[in-house]
């Protein structure tokens, strides 16, 4: 979870021309730190997660280890419990209601009948800031550690797996949290309530296992060295706080990772991990009184601890001049980073910071965007101004092109927050103002999102803040971010890479956190968001409520509505375009088509559809590939004929501003500059090239970093004009829905707007065949100067979705990398120690018979050849001795808990009719897929793999600073 307010507005990762035609592999969530946030779209684009050790648990029918009876201080136990006064009610507000147990718990619980789902969230109000000398990142530390289980459940992970549970555990500087979301059910939500009962007081902080935990951790740390952008941001925020905790990074400092004592992590433990201290929200499909009654059983036995917290107490004295940090690192991207200090969440001043960072950074109607990005100064600019416990910051940064001097950058942005402080429009608040109140209404609509995003506002003082931020946002006035900048952003008040004396410093207010019992006194909150129907996400349900049909045009749609909490519905378009011969030459302006037709069309501005859009309540995502563009939406009942109206003519209409092309290059070229030294891009570009031998001009070719950026530089607008009047049309295409909608509406609305529109040149899809890659030596490739390294491997075969030997596969990439506890994470990171993340990737054709299998781990340099080696000899025994039955049941298991809390998420299943959509077929399908997995046996597995990989097929490449590898063998 990223935990910061942020107005960097990101693309999604680039998708392959037909990957609705492959199946990936399972991944899973893992924990975050403050810098991992950095390094997240790199993790996400390889499925990295963690891991556990894959040991079975015996566990009563109600999921809960028959141990936990007799095991921790009283869970379980009903007689101290039932001794104990019942729950007080306290607050509530918009349909969640706040209860506190006598030793001090506070307890939400927000039921949403909408989704067949339940979160539980526990959030300890501990983070770095409240770490003493020596401790920076033990907070984060002890987040890891409290995956390593207890008596009660010794395999955290594998019993999370066994549950369905998508979960995590993140740090921050004011909190740190734990949460699952499970299929709702009552063993599910017993089981979870009881599990972090048990994880409150009773964890195990084992010497040995702490030891190799370090290792862990440090690769994390070495993982966030390799991104100068994050670093840089934790140099500048180190140079502004020079008392306060928030200088200091949530994951530490090295020497603290390495040496922290275990009985003073124990203490840690001891002291903030106790119900006082704690909230515990529960949300989704539940019944209220039986989780309260449950939430009294497990927790209300824990007794109210005898010490007492002492409040933190340290404020950040005025800044009294401009500070100045600099940062030299191998790269080729620059960054110029200016930092103001700002005030506290609660501060009713908090939402005109806010409104300051997105009006000089939104894209593109923001200040600095037209006045760095658009003249070419820059390729990107975003801004931050997290919500914190104590007074905190606004921040801007921009990324330069390399080549290109910092020096007119830093200038140009003190120019622009020059003229911020005479005065801002009624428009630029207006816009900032619609869109964060449109992502606050949609967050509403997801009970899960909202269990989550109160930890934040737990941790700023009160969970009815969120509330009151909201009601401030409605009305937040040019005056009152004028006035902001004014004391704010002035030149004694910042910290920025050079220092520039000022003659006369304007010291900005000592400002300190407010008083938030105050603040929320008596607050009553607004009519609670209209609740969802209960549904039931089965395969058989989801079939029955599907509606599919066909326009006359051939449009293809599959409708699935349902009562949701808010009228919240999820759309999904996919337009398919072009040839072969068509594309031949021009992958990457065809790619640039989809992510250019949100940047104007010919009746509307980019600013005027983002504007449309935000009036409509939609978040809208338009992303090119190769062969079309893929759609997500998420918007509102009312709002979808409108929204269907407007998606028809982005896609029929761009007008391809040739302004915004300029931009868009430079974004591009930016981005892959700054990979050009990156360990895991350059292996990956490396593997796909062997795997995948087309020639150069072929729209299937994998072209390098260098060649992306020769690509880039070539495209005209003609080219995309031409392309699209050419290749692009509603001859195939497909639209999903799933939500609160009308489907006579949604096919009116789409016959009205989109039928009739015709390619010049019919689609004729992309073939992927097998392609015999034999195994070869591994491919070295040196990055001097990164702290982390990568090993990716792979080998093609030949197999398609409706082989017999399919599933079979899957379940055996599941137990080897694709599962948290799989025997790559357990040896690689469990039991040596030597990676953060690993994981393993079956990548198989549901048309063509082209398939791959892939591993990864990241790595300090100097295990790389190790790293290697374990990965080798794992996937070598599982070929050559199989897997036991009990390890295969466990692992049926876990995979159809993760199936069915993935039916939970409408856009799975969106995306999931999608794809059937297109290949012609139903959710039988997957039935049929589920109940073949159920089957496979521990021979089937074993010859599957046989037949399929061959331990001489695999091409190999191991990327990282091969100086420091050498040195250290």
């Amino acid at each position: 979870m990223e935990s910061v307010a942020s107005f960097r507005w990101r693309s999604k990762p680039w998708q392959s021309s037909e990957d609705v035609t492959r199946r990936p592999c399972h991944s899973v969530p893992m924990c975050s730190s403050a810098r991992a946030v950095a390094a997240a779209s790199i993790l996400a684009s390889l499925g990295l997660g963690v891991g556990c050790r894959a040991t079975p648990t015996t566990e009563t029918p109600d999921g809960i280890p028959p141990a936990a009876a007799s095991q921790g201080q009283g869970q379980g136990q009903g007689a101290e419990a039932r001794r104990s006064a019942p729950p007080r009610r306290l607050h509530e507000v918009e349909g969640i209601t706040e209860y506190t147990l006598d030793n001090g718990l506070r307890v939400l619980l927000f039921p949403d009948p909408s989704r067949a789902r339940v979160t539980v969230n526990v959030t300890y109000l501990v983070g770095s800031r409240h770490e003493g000398y020596g401790e920076t990142g033990m907070a984060h530390l002890l987040e890891h550690m409290l995956f390593k289980g207890s008596a009660a459940y010794p395999e955290p992970w594998r019993t999370l797996e066994d549950h369905g549970a998508d979960y995590n555990g993140t740090t921050w500087y004011d909190r740190t949290n734990y949460f699952e979301t499970m299929p709702a059910t009552p063993e599910n939500l017993d089981w979870a309530l009881h599990f972090e009962a048990d994880r409150m007081t009773e964890c195990h902080i084992d010497p040995a296992e702490l030891a190799k935990e370090f290792s862990v951790v440090r690769n994390e740390f070495e993982m966030d060295e390799n991104y100068a952008p994050g670093v840089l941001d934790e140099r500048v925020l180190s140079t502004a706080f020079l008392w306060h905790n928030y200088g200091k990074s949530t994951i530490g400092a090295r020497s603290d990772i390495e040496n922290v004592p275990v009985s003073k992590l124990r203490r840690f433990y001891e002291k903030y991990y106790q119900p006082d201290n704690a909230v515990l929200v529960i949300a989704g499909a539940f019944e209220p009184e039986q989780a309260l009654e449950r939430v009294h059983e497990y927790f209300g036995a824990i007794p109210r601890p005898e010490r007492a917290l002492d409040a933190t107490y340290t404020v950040e004295p005025i800044q009294d001049g401009e500070r100045t940090v600099s940062l030299e690192r191998v790269g080729d991207v620059g960054v110029v980073n200016v930092l103001f200090h700002g005030v506290a969440g609660a501060d009713p001043d908090y939402v005109a910071g806010e409104a300051l960072a997105h009006l000089l950074t939104d894209e593109p109607s923001g200040r600095l965007y037209q006045a760095l990005v658009e003249t070419g100064l820059a390729a990107s600019v975003y801004g931050d101004s997290p919500s914190l416990h104590d007074p905190g910051w606004v921040q801007v940064t921009a990324e330069v092109p390399a080549g290109l001097p910092l020096e007119p950058v830093r200038d140009r942005i003190f120019e622009v927050l020059d003229e911020v402080r005479e005065g801002v429009d009624e428009v630029e608040v207006a816009r900032f103002r619609n869109r964060r109140l449109k992502q606050l209404g949609l967050a509403m609509t997801d009970s899960t999102e909202i269990a989550i995003e109160l930890s934040e506002w737990a941790a700023l003082g009160d969970w009815r803040m969120f509330f009151v931020y909201r009601d401030r946002l409605e009305t937040v006035q040019p005056e009152q971010v004028r006035d902001f900048a004014q004391r704010f952003v002035v030149p004694s008040n910042r910290t920025v890479g050079l220092f520039v004396p000022a003659k006369a410093p304007v010291r900005a207010p000592l400002v300190e956190a407010p008083d938030v019992d105050a603040v929320v006194r008596g607050y009553q909150g607004r009519a609670e968001v209209r609740a969802g129907e209960h549904f039931v996400a089965t395969i058989d349900n989801i079939e029955a409520h599907t509606e599919r049909a066909k326009t006359s045009g051939g449009i293809s749609l599959a409708m699935l509505p349902k009562k949701t909490r808010g009228g919240a519905v999820t759309l999904r378009l996919r337009l398919r375009a072009g040839s072969l011969e068509a594309l031949r030459g021009k992958a990457t302006a065809a790619e640039m088509v989809g992510d250019m037709v949100l940047r104007g069309t010919t009746e509307h501005s980019r600013q005027q559809l983002r504007d449309e859009f935000d009036r409509l309540r939609a978040d809208v995502w338009v992303g090119g590939t190769t062969a079309g563009a893929w759609v997500e939406v998420t918007t509102v009942h009312d709002s979808v004929p409108e929204v269907v109206a407007l998606l028809a003519e982005v896609l029929r209409s761009p007008s391809f501003p040739a302004g915004e092309l300029d931009v868009l290059r430079r974004e591009s070229l930016a981005g892959l500059q700054a990979s050009r030294s990156d360990p895991t891009t350059r292996a990956y570009e490396r593997l796909w090239q062997v795997l995948s031998p087309y020639a150069p001009d072929d729209p299937r070719y994998a072209p390098t970093v260098d060649e992306q950026i020769a690509r880039l530089k070539k495209v005209r607008r003609r080219d995309l004009v031409r392309l699209h009047r050419d290749t692009w049309g509603a001859g195939n295409f497909q639209i999903t829905a799933v939500g609160d909608f009308d489907p006579a509406a949604l096919r009116q609305a789409v016959e009205q707007h989109l039928e009739g529109w015709a390619a010049e040149q019919p689609y004729q899809r992309l073939a992927f065949p097998h392609h015999d890659v034999p195994g070869r030596a591994p491919i070295v490739i040196d990055t001097p100067d990164k702290e982390m390294a990568v090993v990716v491997m792979g080998q093609t075969f030949e197999l398609r979705d409706d082989d017999p030997d399919y599933p079979a596969l899957l379940l055996a990439n599941f137990v080897l990398g694709g599962a948290s506890d799989s025997r790559l994470v357990t040896r690689l990171r469990e039991r040596e120690g030597w990676s953060y993340s690993a994981y393993a990737s079956l990548d198989v054709g549901a048309i063509d018979r082209g398939s791959t299998f892939t591993a990864s781990a990241q790595c300090a340099p100097q295990n790389l050849d190790k790293v290697h080696a374990a990965m080798l000899e794992e996937i070598e025994r599982m070929l050559t001795e199989g897997i036991a039955e009990a390890e295969l049941t466990a692992a049926k298991e876990s995979y159809r808990a993760s199936f069915e809390t993935q039916l939970t998420s409408d856009g799975v299943v969106a995306d999931r009719h999608l794809s059937d959509l297109f290949l012609d077929r139903t959710l039988a399908f997957t039935q049929a897929e589920n109940e073949a997995i159920e089957a496979v046996t521990p021979q089937q597995l074993r010859d599957a793999l046989q037949r399929h990989l061959k331990m001489d097929g695999f091409v190999t490449v191991l990327a990282g600073d091969m100086t420091r590898a050498k040195q250290a063998g």
